[in-house]
Formats: structure tokens, C-alpha cells, sequence
């Protein structure tokens, strides 16, 4: 199973709008993706592709996958009650680099809800009179004294979702807890889970 492919059954009868670097393996009726070549990965060329990604969706509201996370199929599920807000999920997990276990998380862009117009506002004044792409502001909005978010709401799914370090993103750690944890529910185990993924272990 790859990542891809386990958001594309998830997601049910959602429409995909995706930005991506390279092509998309798996194509769907329902998927549009714009290619934009090897732009380089930073926090701003993150901010730049949701964006863009934002701007090509004629939705009410826009739920945020990457393409190193894996997603509880009641993810997809989530409607915010409000449109004018970000909601991020509570139940998220880190599982490192080259390790057999999680760590849990507090929050992160990868889980999260939002109104279409509400966050792609706030988008386009952090990116107010920027270049297109810069490999530079690693963690970007902080380079120009901005939060990404001023504020958010919280919801909870049911089971885990969680972010994967695989030696190809942009860094190798993130912040996390501390406690090791060998199993989740729905998931099972984290050594079973990467082989099933084909999660890089060497």
C-alpha cells in the first residue's frame, strides 16, 4: 500500500487539489494536480503550494493532506462548524526516522480543517509581495515575524493520524513527546505498519 493510494480510498467521494513537485503517481477523475517542477523544500515553498493548491478549489472548505502522513479514514469526515476558522486535530503522532514507534504530537499544518476563503487569506497576506519560491525561509512565516496562524480550533478524530520521517523531507526530527509508543489502534504496530508502507527503514 502506498501513502497515495491509502488517502485516495480514504477520502471517499472528495475532490483532490494537490501541488506537487514531481507527478502524481496515482491519478484519479477526481484529482487535479499541477506539477511545478523541483522547486526546492523549505516552510515558504510549503506555504506557496498550499496556496496554490487553495486557489484551483471551488469548495466551502479544504482539508489539508501531506504526502508523508497517514490519515484515520474518519479524518475525511470532519465538517468545521464554522467557515471562518482552522480546526486542527488533537490525535496525531510522530513516527521518527528510522524508529519503530511514535511519539505524540500537539499540533501541526499536516491536520488540519479549514474554510477555503478563511485560510487562503491568511495565505495570501503572508505571501503579500514575496518571490514565487525561496528555499531559504526554512521555517517560514517566522522569517518575517509572523505566525502561521494567529489562532485555531481543536477537534479529535476517533483514530490516530501521524507524520512519518523518511530522510527526504526537509528535516529529519521535529519537536514530539518523549514516550515510546509500539502500537495504535486501527494502525497496530509501527514495525508491521512500515513494511506495509513501504516506510524507508535503512
Amino acid at each position: 500500500m502506498s501513502i497515495l493510494k491509502d488517502m485516495l480510498l480514504k477520502k471517499g467521494n472528495l475532490p483532490v487539489f494537490s501541488v506537487t513537485q514531481d507527478d502524481m503517481v496515482i491519478k484519479t477523475e477526481d484529482t487535479t494536480n499541477k506539477i511545478i517542477g523541483n522547486v526546492g523544500t523549505s516552510g515558504f515553498n510549503f506555504c506557496r503550494q498550499l496556496q496554490m493548491a487553495i486557489e484551483m478549489a471551488d469548495v466551502d472548505y479544504v482539508i489539508s493532506c501531506e504526502a508523508d502522513c497517514l490519515y484515520s479514514p474518519d479524518y475525511f469526515t470532519f465538517v468545521p462548524p464554522k467557515l471562518d476558522a482552522v480546526y486542527r486535530n488533537t490525535n496525531i503522532y510522530l513516527l521518527p526516522y528510522q524508529q519503530e514507534y511514535w511519539h505524540k504530537k500537539s499540533s501541526q499544518t499536516a491536520f488540519q480543517v479549514a474554510g477555503r476563503d478563511f485560510l487562503l487569506d491568511r495565505l495570501n497576506y503572508l505571501l503579500k509581495d514575496q518571490p514565487t519560491w525561496n528555499t531559504e525561509m526554512k521555517n517560514f512565516p517566522k522569517e518575517i515575524g509572523e505566525p502561521f496562524l494567529e489562532g485555531w480550533e481543536e477537534f479529535t478524530t476517533e483514530y490516530a493520524c501521524f507524520g512519518m520521517k523518511t530522510g527526504e523531507g526537509m528535516r529529519k526530527h521535529s519537536a514530539s513527546g518523549k514516550t515510546k509508543i509500539y502500537e495504535l489502534p486501527y494502525w497496530g504496530t509501527a514495525k508491521n505498519l512500515r513494511k506495509e508502507y513501504h516506510v524507508d527503514n535503512n
